[in-house]
């Protein structure tokens, strides 16, 4: 064999079976070659778990003291109108009534469920609220007021305050479909959100 008929180590080698099949976790890893991804080398399989990690469904829950679900989506979408960075409520939220005081939820993923708890504690002012977040085994609970986020807490010291179907709701034992269909605030108008929030006061 002269020095021309070798094969390029560069070039993946052919098939000898011509029917185009070959060893994907192979081709992966001589893909990725050089590259640090840790100690040990990575598969389609590791690739394709993380997918489907990132899209398991959340769970966010702004958890507030106002007294309805109505007099809260009137809130947010006020508070929408008053941000001035231009974020929006975000799609499938909506609000429900609860023993502890209305919620806002939906499943949303981490930074909307941050945006839906700005907008709502922007329109709450002075009233602090928590936002729960979760997705799989993870939960988070983080502190807002003013528009403003907060600390960071540990779920288990402010679930305690929340009702019984909250705290369920955040450990998966109930889903958001049997919480009830609750109001978008996003559909409202602006006198709507108006005349909700006045009656409430009164």
């Amino acid at each position: 064999m002269t020095t021309a008929d070798r094969p390029d180590p560069q070039q993946p080698e052919e098939n000898p079976s011509g029917d185009g099949s070959h060893d994907i976790d192979a081709e992966f890893a001589r893909l990725t070659a050089g590259l640090d991804l840790g100690d040990e080398p990575l598969t389609v399989d590791d690739v394709l778990a993380e997918s489907a990690e990132e899209e398991e469904p959340a769970i966010a829950v702004v958890a507030t003291s106002v007294a309805s679900a109505k007099a809260l989506a009137g809130a947010i979408r006020l508070g929408r109108e008053a941000r001035t960075d231009g974020i929006d409520i975000p799609g499938g939220t909506r609000t429900l009534d609860t023993g502890t005081g209305a919620i806002a939820v939906g499943e949303l993923k981490e930074q909307l469920a941050h945006d839906l708890a700005a907008i709502t504690s922007t329109a709450l002012q002075r009233t602090g609220l928590v936002l729960f977040w979760r997705r799989g085994d993870r939960m988070t609970a983080t502190r807002y007021k003013a528009g403003e986020r907060g600390e960071d807490v540990s779920p288990a010291i402010v679930l305690g305050a929340v009702a019984d179907e909250v705290e369920q709701l955040l450990l998966g034992a109930l889903t958001l479909d049997e919480l009830g269909e609750g109001i978008d605030p996003s559909t409202l108008t602006r006198n709507e959100a108006l005349s909700w929030i006045s009656k409430k006061k009164r």
